[in-house]
């Protein structure tokens, strides 16, 4: 859970005090864009959502934009209905935002503007790809080769100057059955590519991600110790890590370097007894702590950003509709924490 500024800086939602927007106009706001009058029907109900809702935090909250919409502007219409004033780039148009034309760049930069919002990570796939002369034990394949890794860095960076941010998402590698003989290997990996964020001005965020190598709190930790470049630092997704076992929090944000951890992921965890079977749910619901991890971060004195990511597919219910029902989850459950 994300950003920080608890305890002597009370930061409305948006981090630019958005305090408790009105959405009377939601529905206009909708009109030209896919599924409007869905959008338009359901005005009244988040104006009901944020009146009754998440009013004022400490926290920097955002979300995924693409958990909302492919289409940015969509996207950014609908969190804004919620009071959010930070966001997290991803996918946009149907393409990774690594790809984007310059015209795309910009546009994005005028939406941002234009909605309010602060562009709090530009998510890249640095280093989710196969490491020379291993063999991962995943299915999934390299989007991008290891060859095209610090290009791929570069074009982020650009994006992150573009979107006003200066943290750029990383990862470690496609897992292997035995990820810590490799983590001397990772680590000068994440050197080299935290040498070339610095050339670039950016930070790199490295997500525990459960199909990499540091899929887990104490896996990204022991990487990140022998990594110690300063413009290096977490993604904490309080969830991946019980895929492999791991109790996200405590646990799993026990073994992390607080002083490192600059951006989180939020989402609900649900699993079988023995945390077996773990599989993503609402952010209310499931095994994770997710109100005292936000008191842990309050308490650590934490002032970074955190993002909603919603990946969930509810029964009955499609991917708007799932993503919507997390986020008034999350609200919940920071209210919860802050009270």
């Amino acid at each position: 859970m994300r950003r920080r500024a608890f305890l002597k800086n009370t930061v409305v939602l948006s981090g630019a005090a958005l305090a408790r927007p009105r959405l009377h106009g939601l529905a206009g706001m909708m009109s030209g864009s896919s599924g409007d009058a869905a959008l338009a029907h359901n005005a009244s109900t988040l104006q009901a959502n944020a009146d009754s809702g998440f009013k004022e935090s400490r926290f920097k909250i955002g979300a995924i934009s693409d958990g909302f919409s492919g289409d940015f502007e969509e996207a950014l219409k609908i969190m804004k209905s919620y009071g959010l004033g930070w966001v997290e780039v991803r996918q946009i148009w149907g393409k990774y935002n690594t790809e984007a034309t310059p015209a795309e760049i910009s546009r994005i930069r005028q939406l941002l503007d234009q909605y309010g919002f602060k562009c709090s990570v530009v998510d890249s796939a640095l280093y989710k790809c196969t490491l020379p002369g291993t063999k991962p034990v995943t299915t999934e394949r390299d989007t991008y080769p290891y060859s095209g890794q610090i290009d791929l860095l570069k074009r982020a960076a650009d994006r992150a100057h573009a979107w006003g941010t200066d943290k750029v998402r990383g990862f470690t590698f496609w897992r292997v059955g035995d990820p810590a003989s490799l983590y001397s290997r990772i680590a000068e990996e994440l050197t080299k590519a935290a040498d070339v964020a610095h050339a670039e001005g950016v930070r790199l965020v490295i997500e525990n991600e459960e199909s990499c190598n540091g899929g887990t709190g104490h896996e990204t930790a022991a990487i990140l110790k022998l990594a110690p470049a300063g413009n290096l630092g977490f993604n904490w997704d309080v969830g991946n890590g019980y895929t492999h076992g791991e109790v996200s929090y405590p646990d799993g944000y026990q073994a992390l370097d607080k002083s490192r951890i600059w951006h989180l992921h939020l989402k609900g965890m649900a699993c079988s007894p023995g945390l077996k079977d773990c599989h993503e749910t609402f952010a209310d619901a499931g095994e994770i702590d997710l109100a005292g991890q936000l008191r842990a971060l309050t308490r650590d004195r934490y002032e970074g950003t955190m993002s909603l990511e919603c990946e969930f597919e509810a029964p009955g219910m499609n991917h708007l509709q799932t993503t919507r029902r997390s986020l008034e989850g999350l609200l919940r459950v920071v209210n919860q924490a802050a009270s």
